[in-house]
């Protein structure tokens, strides 16, 4: 079964953004600031660029966010959603987590 991870801003309840994309469409993730990364995913459109989501993770680096995320980023048939950030005090992976910005094609 696919794994698919799942963000949402923590001002979802005024902006509306969040996504869900399955694990096969992530294409990487690079550093866009000291802390913040961007998760790069095939467009859901089919467009040729990618659609992007900007995670904040407060007190890491883009070094330790990724040996973090890693791990999570595997196929499991028990728990096939991922909640990487579910709205303003939501669940997260682990502590100062959050989604900035989700900016898609579609």
């Amino acid at each position: 079964m696919e794994r698919y991870l799942y963000f949402s801003e923590a001002t979802v309840e005024t902006t509306g953004e969040n996504a869900m994309y399955p694990l096969s469409a992530f294409r990487g993730m690079t550093p866009s600031g000291g802390a913040a990364t961007d998760l790069h995913f095939e467009s859901r459109n089919g467009a040729i660029t990618d659609d992007k989501v900007n995670i904040a993770h407060t007190g890491k680096t883009f070094k330790e966010f990724a040996q973090l995320i890693t791990p999570l980023m595997q196929r499991n048939h028990r728990n096939p959603i991922l909640v990487i950030k579910d709205g303003p005090g939501g669940a997260r992976i682990f502590d100062s987590l959050g989604v900035n910005a989700i900016t898609t094609e579609a």
